[in-house]
C-alpha cells in the first residue's frame, strides 16, 4: 500500500506534465531565467503551506469556481434542491460541504528520491477536528512531527494534521512526516506559480518541475522532430482564468534564451499548421453549405446539421484569429507564454448542458457504483474464505467461536482467523480469556478491519464497535455449528463444499469481534436476510472458498438445504430449488 500511494505521487505530477503540454505549454517559471523584484505578495494560510520547493502543483479555488458564471448550469441544478436539502447535507457531514473553500496538492521529493504527496483542503467556516477525527479516522493514535500533531490510524491509509479549524492537511503514509520536518520552503520552482494561484481570478494554477521527474530518455521517441523543442522545458505552469477575459494561461520555463527561442519557433509552426488544417476543414464545410445543388427550402429534418454547419464555420473562424493574434505567443528571455481566449458564453453554454448531463447519467453512476461494490464484497468474502480455509490446514479443524473455561463463547471465530488476513498484531493483543467486550479487549474490538465491512452496508450511526456484515452460517448441522460434539473439519461437509454455504453477506451489521452469527435452525422459519444497499442479491461464500450471489426470492427450502453440511439433500441454489 506504502508503495502504491507513493508511486502514486508521481502519477499527479506526470498529469500535470501532460496536460499542459496537451494544451501547448505556456509556462511560467524560472529555469535561468532573471526575474525582476517583485512586491511581495501576502499568501492565504493554505497557500502559504506549500514549500516552494515542491517538485508539483495544484490549486482550485472551489468556492470561487462554483460562484462563477461558468458554473450557472450546475448551480441553478444544484439549488433547485431547495434550501432545506442543501441544509441537511451540511448537517450530516462534516466539515459541512458549503464550507469548502479551496484544494491544493503538492508532491515532494524527499533525499532517497521517493515522492511523498500531501494536499490541504481549507474551509471558509470553523470545523471541530475532533469530529473529523471521530468520523474518519475512528480508530486513530497521535505523533509528534516536529512539534506538531500528526493523526494516523492502522485501518486508514492516510495521515491528518490540523494547523488550525479551518485547514485539513492530508498525507499518504508517511508523506506528513516528510512534510513537517521542516518549514515549508519560500524559495525554489514552485514559487511564482504559488504567488500567481493567490489572484482570485485563478481558479485553477497547476505547476510542474519538469527537471525534477525521472523521465525516461526514450519517452518523446515518438514525438515529431520539429516539436521536440517544446518539450525540453525545464517547468510548466497553467492557470486558468475567469476574471473579465477568461483564457488559458500556460507558461514554459527553458535553460537558456536559445532553448526558449527554439520552442518559440516550434510553437508558432505548429499554429501555423493549424490554421492550414482550419483552411481545409473550413472549405469542405463551405463547400457543402453553399453548394448550388441544394434545393431550398430544405426540410427540417435538416435543419440541425445546417446550424451545425454555420456554428463550425464561426468556431473555424474565431479559432483562426486566436493563432494569428500576436499575443498568443510571447517569449521573455528563458520563458515562453501562451495564452488561449476561452469564449465564456462557449463556457455557459456547456455548463448547462453538462448540468442536464450530469442529472441523466446519475442513474448510471449508481449502478456502476454498485457494481463495483458488490465486486468488492465478493472478494472480501473469498479472502475471508480463504482465510477460514488456511487456518483448517493449519489447525486441523475449522475455526469456531472462543469459549471461556465453562463452555460459553466469549470472542468471535472473526478473532481467530486474524493471522490469517494480515493482522496478527491485532490479534496478539486480544486476551483469548476475556469477553470480547473485556476491559482488554474492547479498545481492539474497536479496530474497523475492511475486510468484515460490505462496501455496500450503511454503517451504524453511532460506530462504537467495529463491526462485519459477513457472519457464519450458525446452527444445527451448519458450517459453524454450536452443536456439533466435535471440532469440524471439512471431511464433516458430506453434502459437498460446493454445495453448503458457510458465510452470509447482510445490510444488518454486528461487531466483528462478538460471538455473533447468522442463526439457522432447520425446524424453525429462517430470520429475513436483507441485503445491504437495498439489493434484490445476497452473497455467499461456499465451503469451498466460491463466491455465490441469491436471489432474495430463493425458496426458503432451499436455501436451508443450502445451509446445512449433511443434510443429504440434492439442490440447485441457481435455480432456487
Amino acid at each position: 500500500m506504502r508503495f502504491t500511494l507513493r508511486a502514486g505521487g508521481f502519477a499527479v505530477v506526470a498529469a500535470l506534465a501532460a496536460t499542459v503540454a496537451l494544451l501547448h505549454p505556456e509556462v511560467r517559471p524560472q529555469a535561468g531565467a532573471a526575474r525582476a523584484a517583485q512586491p511581495a505578495v501576502e499568501l492565504p494560510a493554505d497557500l502559504a503551506m506549500v514549500p516552494a520547493d515542491a517538485t508539483g502543483f495544484v490549486h482550485v479555488r472551489l468556492a470561487d469556481l462554483w460562484k462563477n458564471e461558468v458554473m450557472e448550469g450546475f448551480r441553478k441544478t444544484w439549488e433547485k434542491a431547495g434550501p432545506k436539502a442543501l441544509a441537511e447535507l451540511d448537517r450530516q457531514f462534516v466539515p459541512a460541504p458549503s464550507t469548502i473553500s479551496r484544494g491544493t496538492a503538492f508532491v515532494l521529493i524527499d533525499d532517497k528520491k521517493r515522492p511523498h504527496a500531501v494536499g490541504v483542503l481549507a474551509f471558509s467556516a470553523a470545523f471541530d477536528p475532533a469530529k473529523v477525527l471521530k468520523t474518519y479516522l475512528p480508530n486513530h493514535t497521535t505523533e509528534k512531527v516536529n512539534g506538531k500533531t500528526v493523526y494516523r490510524s492502522p485501518d486508514m491509509p492516510i495521515d491528518l494534521y490540523f494547523p488550525d479549524d479551518k485547514h485539513i492537511v492530508i498525507g499518504s503514509e508517511g508523506s506528513l512526516d516528510a512534510y513537517l520536518a521542516k518549514a515549508p520552503a519560500k524559495d525554489g520552482p514552485m514559487a511564482h506559480a504559488i504567488k500567481l494561484a493567490a489572484s482570485p481570478a485563478k481558479v485553477v494554477v497547476a505547476s510542474a518541475d519538469l527537471s525534477a521527474l525521472p523521465i525516461p530518455p526514450d519517452s518523446f521517441k515518438d514525438v515529431p522532430p520539429e516539436a521536440l523543442p517544446i518539450l525540453k522545458a525545464k517547468q510548466l505552469t497553467l492557470a486558468v482564468d475567469l476574471g473579465k477575459d477568461a483564457r488559458f494561461d500556460v507558461r514554459a520555463g527553458y535553460a537558456d534564451d536559445a532553448a526558449a527561442r527554439d520552442a518559440e519557433k516550434a510553437v508558432k509552426a505548429l499554429a501555423d499548421l493549424g490554421r492550414k488544417e482550419l483552411a481545409k476543414t473550413k472549405k469542405e464545410l463551405e463547400e457543402k453549405f453553399y453548394d448550388p445543388k441544394i434545393k431550398t427550402p430544405r426540410g427540417p429534418e435538416e435543419l440541425p446539421e445546417a446550424l451545425a454547419a454555420v456554428f463550425a464555420l464561426g468556431a473555424i473562424e474565431r479559432l483562426n484569429e486566436t493563432l494569428t493574434d500576436p499575443k498568443l505567443i510571447t517569449r521573455d528571455k528563458a520563458e515562453l507564454a501562451v495564452a488561449v481566449p476561452l469564449p465564456k458564453e462557449v463556457l455557459v453554454t456547456l455548463s448547462g448542458m453538462s448540468a442536464f448531463g450530469a442529472a441523466a447519467v446519475v442513474p448510471a453512476v449508481g449502478k456502476v457504483r454498485t457494481a463495483a461494490a458488490r465486486t468488492q464484497s465478493q472478494n472480501n468474502l473469498k479472502q475471508l474464505m480463504l482465510a477460514i480455509h488456511s487456518y483448517h490446514d493449519a489447525n486441523g479443524h475449522l475455526p469456531q467461536d472462543i469459549v471461556d473455561k465453562n463452555g460459553k463463547p466469549i470472542l468471535s471465530w472473526r478473532v481467530a482467523i486474524l493471522p490469517y488476513i494480515e493482522q496478527n498484531n491485532l490479534y496478539n493483543k486480544f486476551k483469548l480469556d476475556e469477553p470480547w467486550d473485556s476491559a482488554n479487549n474492547k479498545q481492539w474490538s474497536q479496530v474497523r478491519i475492511r475486510v468484515f465491512t460490505s462496501p455496500s452496508a450503511t454503517l451504524p450511526e453511532n460506530l462504537e464497535w467495529g463491526t462485519t456484515n459477513y457472519r457464519g452460517i450458525s446452527g444445527p448441522g451448519a458450517a459453524f455449528d454450536p452443536t456439533a460434539k466435535m471440532k469440524l473439519t471439512f471431511a464433516h461437509f458430506t453434502d459437498g463444499l460446493s454445495n453448503t454455504i458457510a458465510l452470509i453477506e447482510t445490510e444488518d451489521s454486528v461487531p466483528w469481534a462478538k460471538p455473533d452469527d447468522f442463526p439457522f435452525d432447520p425446524k424453525k422459519p429462517l430470520p429475513k436476510i436483507v441485503p445491504p444497499g437495498g439489493q434484490k442479491v445476497f452473497q455467499v461464500g461456499m465451503g469451498d472458498g466460491s463466491v455465490r450471489a441469491i436471489s432474495t426470492t430463493i425458496d426458503e427450502k432451499t436455501l436451508k438445504a443450502a445451509f446445512t453440511r449433511n443434510g443429504g439433500e440434492v439442490i440447485d441454489i441457481d435455480k432456487g430449488k
